[in-house]
């Protein structure tokens, strides 16, 4: 992909992370054409009526009971649809993913915690017209998915990896097996699943990597 310098804005309330970020960028002249840092709301909107920014790099979270990320990106998208917004934050919610992506149409989803040479492929993929969501961000969503399930849910697919059949985990958790196949069919729905073989791979995979305890 071609390197495109961009016109960055952070927004963040953290001044030392700012300029912790404000320090590395500066290092990459060919991603960076110019910086400015806001630690508020009222600060961001006035560096965007003032100044030139094509990407916003924006904290989700902030100390105040009157906004938050969502509100500054949405306020940004409506008014400058051009800019490109990632977004940073330390813990990714599967209900604000929906709401960047699917109502806001952000960019990118990135954690805070991330090294510089994940931050410039970010910056790269979003300023190449491409969405961007980090593998860290993508393993904390993909726990959300697990961790919002029903009861009866995860008895289920427990007892799908574990080899048994549709009739047998009908007969062990005393329901009918077509209630067995709503919930396996709304638990592919709620993975993104290809069919059922696929859904225990992705639980499998989910299990074993968060080494859950399924007593």
């Amino acid at each position: 992909m071609k390197i495109i310098q961009s016109d960055i804005l952070i927004v963040d309330d953290s001044v030392i992370f700012s300029q912790g970020l404000v320090s590395l960028l500066e290092q990459f002249p060919d991603y960076v054409k110019s910086i400015n840092v806001a630690h508020n709301y009222q600060q961001a909107l006035g560096i965007l009526s003032m100044e030139t920014v094509t990407l916003l790099i924006l904290d989700l979270n902030f100390e105040s009971d009157d906004y938050n990320g969502l509100d500054i990106a949405r306020k940004v998208k409506a008014f400058y649809p051009k800019i490109k917004i990632i977004i940073l934050t330390q813990e990714a919610k599967i209900d604000n993913y929906e709401v960047l992506f699917n109502d806001i149409d952000v960019d990118g989803y990135l954690d805070k915690q991330l090294g510089i040479e994940e931050t410039l492929g970010a910056l790269n993929a979003v300023t190449n017209n491409e969405k961007y969501i980090d593998k860290n961000i993508k393993a904390m969503l993909e726990i959300g998915k697990w961790l919002n399930i029903s009861n009866r849910e995860k008895d289920v697919i427990n007892l799908l990896s574990n080899g048994l059949t549709q009739k047998e985990i009908a007969d062990q958790l005393h329901i009918s097996n077509r209630t067995v196949e709503t919930h396996i069919k709304n638990l592919t729905t709620k993975m993104d699943a290809k069919n059922t073989t696929h859904l225990v791979s992705i639980y499998t995979k989910y299990k074993t990597g968060n080494r859950e305890n399924n007593s």
